[in-house]
């Protein structure tokens, strides 16, 4: 079985965790823009960190036999700092370019303020004018009211729901982002859902664009829970087609629509 793991932060992993993965049969991996840790100072700094994620992590993953994609976005956790965060959106249009970025994300609410959704409506305006994928990051606080106003803005900026992933899923939000009728992801992590509770919920609403992911970052994450969850459904007597839906078909369907995922050579080496 191969798996591709839709959302993980490799900029804050090992070299040892690229062999963890690649040992457990994660063929590849998407990187969404995040924080780092620590409040950036001035719009370069992004700059400088979409052409790591763009051009180096890909350089690292591949020495393990893993295919890096990224997004490239002005992320909610930093979006309240209106002056930087307009500069850089005014100035990440040539890394949406770029043939490693699949998509727009992350994007979204953290505090859920206005300022927050100021520069999400400029970057889903952008996604639209461009015909790019988004990937939407629903808020940790305040879940369900977060979400129902991401979704409204959606809405609002006319995406159509096929090109839009809703990630960091839980039991508060699935039903909204299962309505809204694009792609629901669930990351499962010690604070977000457990292999257990994802199972739970794809047992309710099946696995039709439906996502798993680790989202892997600085925190007490595990870069291998993908591959946990496809254990923990064997055991549940999941069929093992069902499985390789949710951890690579899954995937690959929704980030083709970018036109520059390529995953050729590991086609030819089957399942």
């Amino acid at each position: 079985m191969k798996f591709f793991d839709p959302h993980i932060h490799c900029y804050s992993r090992t070299t040892d965790d690229y062999e963890r993965m690649s040992l457990s049969g994660v063929q590849a991996v998407v990187e969404p823009s995040f924080w780092l840790g620590s409040e950036r100072r001035y719009p370069e700094t992004y700059f400088d960190y979409f052409q790591h994620i763009l051009s180096f992590e890909p350089k690292r993953a591949k020495q393990y036999g893993i295919e890096h994609y990224s997004c490239v976005a002005m992320n909610p956790k930093e979006a309240n700092n209106l002056k930087i965060a307009h500069q850089v959106v005014d100035g990440f249009q040539d890394y949406l370019r770029h043939e490693r970025c699949l998509a727009i994300g992350e994007v979204g609410f953290d505090l859920i303020t206005d300022a927050e959704e100021e520069i999400m409506r400029r970057q889903l305006h952008l996604a639209k004018e461009l015909n790019m994928l988004v990937m939407v990051h629903t808020p940790h606080q305040n879940k369900r009211a977060g979400t129902e106003r991401t979704i409204k803005v959606l809405k609002e900026v006319g995406l159509d729901p096929d090109q839009v992933l809703i990630d960091h899923n839980n039991l508060d939000t699935i039903d909204l982002s299962a309505a809204y009728g694009g792609w629901s992801g669930m990351t499962i992590y010690p604070t977000k859902v457990s292999p257990e509770l994802a199972i739970e919920i794809l047992d309710r609403y099946g696995m039709e664009r439906m996502l798993i992911n680790t989202a892997a970052d600085w925190g007490p994450s595990n870069p291998l829970n993908v591959v946990i969850t496809a254990l923990e459904m064997k055991k549940k007597e999941y069929g093992e087609t069902v499985i390789q839906q949710l951890v690579w078909d899954n995937p690959v369907r929704f980030y083709s629509q970018s036109g520059k995922l390529r995953l050729q050579t590991i086609e030819k080496g089957g399942r």
